[in-house]
């Protein structure tokens, strides 16, 4: 069975290394092979490998087809649609997901958008609305969250925001029992405890509902290596059946004399994990856990043993074939591997009882000294997976969860369920239990927030490559290894070096220029052998996001970057500023100069001068405007920065227009230049003939949304660009643009994003 299993998801990883899916016919021909070799047995193992491809792409094709059709993007649609899931309210606007009824040009599910909304809409509402959708696609820079493979994982097939329209409305239609069982628990919850973050765990691991967590309650739970509490797991899925196991086995021993007590029991105990599950959603761990459950009472009432791992094997199959495209999800790698690793340390006699009775203070030093062995064996075994997924190491996990997990498993969990489950004249006594779990979530919280406040706790890593993948896989022996194993000790070694590893930075007298992909707006990375410099910090966002959070810190954190020594920004409009805030706020940042005040940052601020110039490991950095110019507006304010690396040219211009575009060229500040970013995004009012022709880039690099509303950059724009000798590369369809440029060797492509990272399920439209 383990072995069936680990064939299956091999075949179905592999799949994962395409660019894009292959041709239907080629679906044809190799499920003919995989037959072929299922039947032959000295081929059936490559016959289960190809089976798992088979199946994953069988999965993905569907998903695929049921994306929004290309003729429908940016419509205004009347669409009806059921919400799937509890709102996330923001401040000035609600997200959620919702299934579309009675449509089949639309995909089966959407996620929306509803700005200034008259009313939130609740779990298992219908509603008819006016909708503008699009289809899936998010930013490509190599680090952060790879938005479209979520919303694949999801079943996603379009995004979108609901148009303001008096003929939005509620539909006056029954809401399924489930839904309204699920809103009525969360009702509760929210009536007795308030809106707060203790009340949001309490609903996290109850009812499944994760919309009250904010993004800074998530980033403490990433530090602390808690994160998993926020997840219904496998023990809670365990308490909840053994309670009910144990309650039927009293009730059945009271008013039946059945010699089947144990079965029934059992019976009762897997109905409880199912109830429990349901009601949370049935996420990846959950359906684990009562996949689990299912199987060791159905070996138990037929009276068969079943080895632990084949249980474990056998849930992973079959949530791999209901939902193939789940093992994606980092829940899905975290939930089989903290199992098999429990496994494991079962297996290896890890904690096995010690011979005679342990009384007294041993006792408590024996069962301390287990746990934090578990704990350390689990940081271990899980140190790849974080460390290549995440991007950081929660190294006091192991105290952290030592301290919050025996009380908020054997009491806060059970005295919520206890609490949700006493309704009617027992709700009084139910809502008593609440309380009493939340004031355990609140002590937890506390605990939890001194923690992650701690700067040294915070740990992350950066993205490993070639040989340092074996390094960062190293860590996992000290779980996978026995004690005594030759060389276990060398995961010590493997884990520490992770952490302090670095990527190659640039050789001297080179810089390394990144446009990273920020839609409408700008941000770049210069970086020279032991300097950074950052040249604006892309738009924020109306749903409370900014690109600093969403892309910069992720991208400067997995290059290895802890510390800017310049930021840049060209102008205050928001676009270009947007992200300075999360910025500051997350990464070590030396010096700020900009070209208008940042009223936002409260941070000593210089004003960019033209002629300032410095010199930082060979490469000459220099300011040409703002100088002598009238200023008519913010845009004309923008820094336009050059950087050069011996007789190689880069030109950074923000938003200047064509007024200081022809200053310049008068006061002859412009020499041609081997790369420029192309001014205002490729707009008509930049990039004038004048400017152009004294710049005559090899390359030109806008910085635009795909397909923003503006039409930037403009096609005349670029062939204007083009018939100066330019290659015109757009963020929007190349993703993050990565240039080396260096005093001897001139100018070298590192890579386009969109290019040498392209997944299947990325959108391919150009």
């Amino acid at each position: 069975m383990l072995r069936l299993c680990l064939c299956l998801l091999s075949g179905a990883y592999a799949l994962a290394l395409f660019q894009s899916l292959p041709p239907d016919p080629a679906l044809i021909l190799t499920s003919i092979v995989t037959l072929s070799c299922l039947v032959i047995a000295e081929l059936r193992l490559v016959g289960l490998v190809l089976l798992g491809f088979v199946l994953m792409w069988t999965a993905s094709r569907q998903m695929l087809s049921d994306r929004l059709a290309p003729e429908l993007q940016g419509q205004t649609l009347t669409v009806t649609v059921r919400v799937a899931d509890f709102p996330e309210v923001v401040p000035g606007s609600v997200r959620f997901r919702a299934e579309v009824i009675g449509d089949a040009a639309l995909p089966a599910r959407i996620r929306l958008s509803w700005f200034d909304a008259p009313e939130t809409p609740r779990l298992g509402e219908m509603w008819r609305l006016e909708a503008r959708l699009k289809r899936p696609r998010g930013f490509a820079n190599g680090a952060g969250f790879d938005y479209e493979l979520w919303l694949a994982r999801q079943g996603v097939g379009a995004t979108g925001y609901v148009v303001a329209n008096p003929s939005n409305r509620r539909m006056d239609v029954p809401i399924d029992f489930w839904s309204v069982l699920r809103q009525s628990l969360v009702d509760r919850i929210v009536t007795v405890t308030g809106e707060n973050d203790a009340s949001a765990v309490l609903l996290a691991v109850t009812v499944g509902a994760l919309h009250l967590v904010s993004k800074e309650q998530w980033e403490r739970y990433a530090i602390s290596g808690t994160s998993h509490l926020m997840a219904i797991s496998g023990l809670h899925i365990g308490l909840a059946a053994g309670g009910a196991w144990l309650l039927s086995r009293i009730l059945f021993a009271a008013f039946c004399r059945s010699t089947s007590i144990r079965d029934l029991s059992a019976v009762a105990a897997v109905a409880a994990a199912l109830l429990y599950a349901e009601i949370s959603g049935f996420a990846v761990p959950a359906r684990r856990a009562v996949l689990m459950a299912l199987l060791v009472a159905v070996a138990f009432v037929v009276r068969r043993k079943m080895s632990p791992d084949k249980v474990l094997a056998a849930s992973c199959l079959a949530v791999f074939a209901s939902d193939p495209l789940s093992i994606h999800a980092p829940g899905f790698k975290l939930s089989f591997g903290a199992v098999a690793i429990l496994l494991w340390i079962a297996q290896q006699r890890y904690y096995a009882t010690a011979n005679g009775v342990i009384a007294g203070r041993r006792k408590i030093k024996v069962y301390v000294g287990r746990l934090s062995a578990l704990q350390m064996t689990l940081l271990f075994g899980l140190f790849p997976m974080t460390a290549l997924i995440f991007g950081r190491v929660s190294w006091l996990a192991p105290a952290i969860n030592l301290l919050v997990l025996p009380f908020f498993n054997l009491v806060t969990v059970p005295a919520a369920l206890a609490g949700l489950s006493l309704t009617g004249p027992l709700s009084r006594f139910g809502d008593a239990l609440l309380q009493l779990a939340w004031h355990g979530v609140r002590l937890m919280l506390w605990i939890i927030e001194i923690a992650a406040d701690w700067p040294p706790a915070r740990t992350y890593t950066a993205a490993a490559t070639g040989g340092m993948l074996l390094v960062v896989l190293l860590s996992a022996l000290w779980a996978a290894a026995p004690p005594g194993f030759p060389g276990r000790n060398l995961a010590w070694i493997a884990a520490i070096s992770t952490l302090l590893y670095k990527p190659p930075q640039p050789p001297l007298a080179c810089v390394d220029l990144v446009a990273l992909e920020v839609g409408q707006g700008l941000s770049v990375v210069l970086r020279t052998g032991r300097r950074v410099l950052v040249f604006d910090t892309g738009p924020s966002f109306r749903g409370g996001s900014d690109i600093g959070q969403l892309v910069l810190v992720p991208w400067l954190r997995r290059a290895g970057i802890n510390t800017i020594d310049l930021l840049v920004v060209s102008h205050s409009d928001d676009d270009h500023a947007g992200g300075a805030g999360s910025l500051v706020d997350s990464v070590d940042v030396t010096q700020i100069v900009s070209g208008e005040l940042l009223p936002a940052i409260q941070r000593p601020q210089l004003r960019c001068r033209s002629g300032q110039a410095w010199l930082w490991d060979g490469i000459r950095f220099s300011f040409m405007h703002p100088g002598v110019y009238p200023l008519q507006n913010d845009n004309n304010a923008s820094c336009v920065l050059e950087v050069a690396a011996g007789p190689y040219r880069i030109l950074l211009t923000g938003d200047i227009e064509s007024p200081v575009e022809n200053h310049l060229a008068r006061i002859e500040a412009l020499h041609p230049v081997d790369i420029v970013i192309v001014p205002h995004h490729g707009s008509r009012t930049s990039s004038s003939a004048a400017f152009v022709s004294r710049l005559r880039p090899a390359v030109a690099i806008v910085s635009a949304g795909f397909e923003n509303r503006w039409g930037f950059p403009k096609d005349d724009v670029v062939e204007r660009w083009r018939k100066a000798g330019a290659t015109v590369l757009n963020t929007a369809t190349s993703g993050a643009i990565h240039y080396r440029v260096c005093a001897e060797t001139g100018l070298r492509l590192l890579g386009e994003q969109r290019v040498v990272k392209r997944r299947y399920w990325h959108d391919r439209r150009e």
